[in-house]
């Protein structure tokens, strides 16, 4: 099963991807694959920094939207990109995060994109074939 897959030509000045998950859990955990994939390679990185949140929304389309966010404020406030994590999702969308990052400053000259924020424009959640599929546009 693959993990995720960007999308061309669907979102012109940003990035779209759809992230893949036979649960909640694992698609979150895929979702900060992707994002972190996208801003560097991940080949590239150890996940050497340890990092635990928690985050509630009222609808499954937000939690998506405040999780990537959060990943976000990470490398923008705190200088650590979020390269890994364990998800446990309640069925009241409380989202618990066991992360793994990478100091920035260790990134600098593998750095490929500066994703700014998940985006509301043409997201999509929905079961297909036994996965749950999430469609997504970050902005970059």
């Amino acid at each position: 099963m693959e993990r995720y897959k960007l999308l061309k030509n669907e979102a012109t000045a940003d990035i779209a991807l759809i992230a893949y998950g036979k649960n909640l859990n694992e698609l979150f955990r895929n979702i900060t694959i992707a994002v972190s994939n996208i801003m560097v390679l991940n080949s590239e990185m150890t996940g050497n920094k340890k990092i635990n949140f928690s985050i509630h929304s009222k609808s499954l389309d937000l939690l998506v939207i405040d999780f990537i966010n959060k990943i976000v404020f990470y490398k923008d406030y705190k200088n650590i990109l979020i390269t890994d994590s364990k998800i446990q999702i309640d069925e009241k969308l409380n989202l618990r995060c066991q992360a793994t990052g990478e100091d920035l400053a260790d990134l600098k000259d593998k750095f490929l994109v500066d994703v700014k924020a998940a985006t509301l424009h043409d997201l999509d959640i929905k079961k297909e074939k036994g996965l749950i599929k999430c469609k997504v546009v970050l902005d970059v």
